[in-house]
């Protein structure tokens, strides 16, 4: 019954005892700091609970007793809890230490605390006020909105900390970076709003002045979407913001955020990439796109050649406009069915709106159409030359009765020309002729070494030259050209040079001797003059182009049957578009160069039959395009024609 009693009395001390201790624990008062901002202390020990007053950062608080999760605390005469996740408690050492107010901070009172920021706040304000020096001023001033939440004043916690956001969006601001100094003016209304009205009333500036005022209505909930339309001259530009494509010109673009990158592509203009802070809820933003190029509009004669442009095909034909070619060097091409493939380099420069390209097409390819005379004809007998007016009538002459004859556009022999050809007596062994543009005949002869006149009548004129090598002289003259002003031009075959008269008659220049070299003739047969007055002679195996002056410019040729070699050539002629032809005799075909040389076509076999050749010796084309060969073996004059596309074998 003792040992029941006394083990009941044990029970009951230490029952007593525990709730002694535990009373005791709870009573205990520590100290705490504050590790939240604005932390608040409730009325009572509820997370939903009325919110008595709120805390600073870093606050030091005696708290009275711990009862659960909660401290009980006084705070500026308020009483009430604070939650554990709030607070750290501290030791009375740590307090001593500098550990108080933060690591590595020595114990500040808050005069102190405050009189440092305001210190420090105006040294900001001098180096944006005068120094202009923002940069130094944000990197001044951001370390401040820490210190800030040290003061333990709220009201004048809220004023340091709305100054100072006020000064960080002015220093971004000057710097030209509205995103953030929008940001800091944000921030300044959240710190304290009436107090921000206040001090932004004097500002002046206008941009200021907007981000201030856009950034009110940021933190009033007045802006919540931004809409910007977004459009280009020219239209149809692909438009990309932040990276993601929106579509093509003009687009509406919405966003929450006011800072974007605007980026702008369309073919043949340079591109455009912009940082844009959108400062109106709703806004335009128009770009006037920067040509990278420039129209060139192509044209060729014939039209319908394919077109390529640096080797892509641009699936355009002539004539055509290339839509805003690059600046810089480029490689056009134009292609044609039975034409030969036309390149060249043209250079895009800065400053010109267009450019206009065109290109005189030569055909490659020809077809037999008709002939006058052949081995059994009458009508000629070794034909030697031939020439075409301005009118397309033909002249042509040879060894018969009647050395020189003409026949009309219509193709019919006229037998009353030159007084049925008694005009014509004074020729006894023809080689060559020429037409200038006022009608008038002019004929070589070997025989007497001389040239004749005859005018557009065919009545004789004039005769020029004896047998010799004196200037005024030649020997067995083979070759004969008249340029655009009439000036005539002789190929002195035997004295290996050429002679050049003027329009009346008189002898201008003499050029050329025997030999190889540049500028040499051996035996030069055929002369022609092109639309640039550049003459072109050709002797046993070459062209040689001069000048009107007769000063050398370039040659080609060697002896052959390859393209682009002769053998014992006779004709030359140059079209209107200063393409070369050749009658190269001796390989009984036609070989077509442009005007340096550059080999283009060649057509032509032996033998009798329509399209082939007995040893051309010369060649002539009219104003339509049509291609006369005067075949000395055959006794007859062929007549080409470019073939048609729709005639290519």
């Amino acid at each position: 019954m003792e040992s029941k009693n006394f083990s009941g009395g044990i029970r009951l001390l230490s029952i007593f005892l525990l709730f002694f201790l535990l009373v005791s624990l709870e009573a205990a008062p520590v100290k705490i700091k504050v590790i939240l901002d604005n932390a608040s202390i409730k009325a009572t020990r509820a997370i939903g609970g009325k919110t008595l007053t709120r805390v600073p950062l870093n606050t030091i608080l005696d708290a009275e007793s711990k009862i659960g999760d909660w401290y009980k605390v006084t705070w500026q005469g308020s009483s009430g809890y604070i939650h554990a996740m709030n607070v750290d408690e501290v030791s009375e050492r740590e307090l001593a230490g500098l550990e108080a107010v933060g690591p590595g901070r020595p114990f500040k009172s808050q005069p102190e605390i405050v009189a440092e920021i305001e210190i420090k706040m105006e040294e900001g304000r001098k180096l944006i006020r005068q120094d202009k020096d923002f940069e130094k001023a944000i990197s001044a001033l951001e370390p401040l909105i820490a210190e800030v939440f040290k003061v333990a004043d709220h009201k004048k916690q809220r004023e340091l900390g709305a100054e100072l956001y006020l000064w960080l969006g002015l220093a971004s601001a000057e710097q030209g970076d509205a995103y953030s100094a929008l940001n800091e003016f944000k921030s300044m209304f959240k710190v304290n709003y009436t107090y921000a009205k206040e001090i932004t009333r004097n500002i002046l500036d206008p941009q200021v002045v907007a981000l201030i005022e856009q950034a009110e209505k940021l933190y009033l909930g007045l802006i919540t979407e931004y809409s910007v339309e977004i459009s280009t001259v020219p239209k149809e530009a692909k438009i990309k913001v932040n990276g993601e494509e929106i579509g093509l010109s003009p687009e509406i673009y919405r966003t929450s955020n006011p800072k974007i990158v605007i980026e702008i592509e369309k073919a043949g203009y340079k591109s455009v990439r912009e940082e844009f802070f959108i400062t109106q809820a709703t806004t335009g933003k128009e770009y006037t796109l920067e040509r990278a190029g420039i129209d060139v509009e192509v044209k060729s004669a014939p039209e319908g050649a394919k077109v390529y442009l640096d080797g892509e095909d641009t699936k355009q034909v002539t004539n055509c406009v290339l839509k805003i070619v690059p600046f810089g060097s480029h490689k056009i091409k134009l292609m044609k069915e039975n034409y030969a493939e036309w390149e060249d380099e043209i250079k895009i420069e800065a400053g010109k709106k267009s450019l206009v390209f065109e290109m005189a097409l030569t055909p490659n390819k020809y077809e037999y159409i008709l002939k006058w005379g052949g081995p059994a004809s009458e009508l000629f007998d070794q034909p030697s030359g031939i020439a075409v007016d301005k009118d397309n009538n033909i002249y042509i002459v040879d060894s018969a009765r009647i050395k020189m004859k003409k026949i009309n556009p219509k193709g019919r022999v006229q037998t009353s020309w030159g007084d049925s050809g008694k005009q014509f007596k004074i020729i006894k062994n023809p080689t060559s002729i020429a037409v200038d543009n006022q009608g008038n005949v002019y004929i070589t002869d070997a025989k007497t070494h001389s040239f004749m006149k005859f005018d557009r009548a065919g009545i004789y004129k004039r005769k020029w030259g004896t047998e010799g090598a004196g200037n005024l002289q030649f020997k067995t003259p083979s070759g004969v050209a008249v340029d655009g002003k009439n000036d005539i031009y002789i190929v002195d075959s035997g004295n290996h040079r050429v002679k050049k008269y003027n329009s009346r008659g008189a002898l201008n220049k003499i050029w050329g001797k025997q030999g190889t070299a540049d500028g040499d003739f051996v035996y030069p047969k055929g002369i022609a003059v092109s639309q640039k007055n550049e003459v072109f002679v050709i002797d046993r195996a070459r062209v040689q182009k001069f000048s009107s002056e007769g000063e050398f410019i370039a040659s080609w040729g060697k002896r052959g049957t390859a393209d682009g070699a002769f053998n014992n050539p006779q004709g030359i002629f140059i079209d209107n578009n200063n393409f070369v032809y050749v009658a190269d005799s001796g390989s009984n075909r036609i070989q077509k160069f442009d005007e340096n040389g550059k080999f283009i076509a060649k057509w032509g076999t032996p033998g009798v039959n329509n399209g082939q050749m007995q040893y051309p010796v010369d060649i002539a084309i009219d104003s339509r395009g049509y291609v006369y060969v005067v075949e000395r073996k055959n006794n007859r004059v062929q007549l080409f024609s470019v073939v048609g596309p729709s005639e290519s074998k």
